[in-house]
């Protein structure tokens, strides 16, 4: 499926062919400073998907809500072959088909090949177990092509400014390695169990947008959940809750 050897894509010199840039959707979220900035870097979004009806569906898609330009590739050695003299600021990569080993490899190749690059995977479903091996394997991002279009644009937003996203069931779902078990609270009622759903997303850095959408509420309803989180832990602003609410 992929070369023997690896050509940084940092290191080519010829630049890609230049793509018609979509207009943006509406602003929105707690991370739009990014894509007004995102416009003059110089940068482009890797997109890998085998099928060319469904790349150009995901390019065209993508390619309205951000000022990058798209590239699509087929499979990662036609992106490794495809020299740039610029790396891409994200890679897209689509998981839809195929078994756990194989994206694996993938990934372990795109770590090799743009190590400092974040990679979102697109799932087929929320799959904790898969959603774990991507986390696992390098990947900052794992989004189910089952959540709505916003919310996926938003997480890829998150991604971009630095964050991991992984949708919130799925890290309910399995043990991940490394991670504490959480004891349960130290006092009996002091946080309910929707509050704490609520708090292991804002340890992730989710904002409100996606915690109801994730959690199946209001965005109303999450902001009274952190209000009464933030009383009854007596933090200062979100960072503060984070931090204090490590022991729950």
């Amino acid at each position: 499926m992929v070369g023997v050897s690896y050509l940084p894509v940092k290191d080519a010199r010829v630049a890609p062919p230049q793509l018609e840039a979509g207009g943006l959707l509406q602003e929105f979220g707690e991370h739009r400073e990014y894509e007004g900035n995102s416009a003059n870097v110089g940068g482009f979004i890797a997109l890998i998907e085998s099928r060319a009806f469904l790349a150009e569906c995901f390019r065209r898609s993508v390619q309205s809500a951000f000022r990058l330009p798209i590239f699509t590739y087929s499979t990662v050695t036609e992106f490794e072959r495809s020299h740039h003299d610029v790396s891409p600021d994200i890679v897209i990569l689509s998981l839809l088909e195929g078994n756990n080993e194989a994206s694996v490899n993938v990934l372990k190749i795109l770590a090799e090949l743009v190590p400092k690059i974040p990679v979102v995977v697109l799932a087929y479903k929320n799959d904790s177990e898969l959603a774990r091996i991507a986390i696992c394997n390098g990947a900052k991002g794992f989004i189910p092509v089952t959540m709505g279009f916003e919310i996926a644009v938003q997480a890829v937003r998150f991604v971009l400014a630095g964050g991991t996203y992984v949708p919130t069931d799925c890290m309910f779902a399995t043990s991940w390695p490394g991670a504490a078990q959480s004891p349960p609270p130290p006092k009996s009622g002091a946080i309910t169990s929707r509050e704490l759903a609520v708090v292991r997303a804002i340890q992730q850095g989710k904002p409100n947008k996606v915690i109801a959408y994730e959690l199946n509420m209001c965005e109303s309803t999450v902001k009274v959940h952190v209000r009464n989180i933030m009383k009854k832990l007596n933090a200062k602003n979100r960072t503060d809750l984070a931090v204090k609410s490590q022991m729950l």
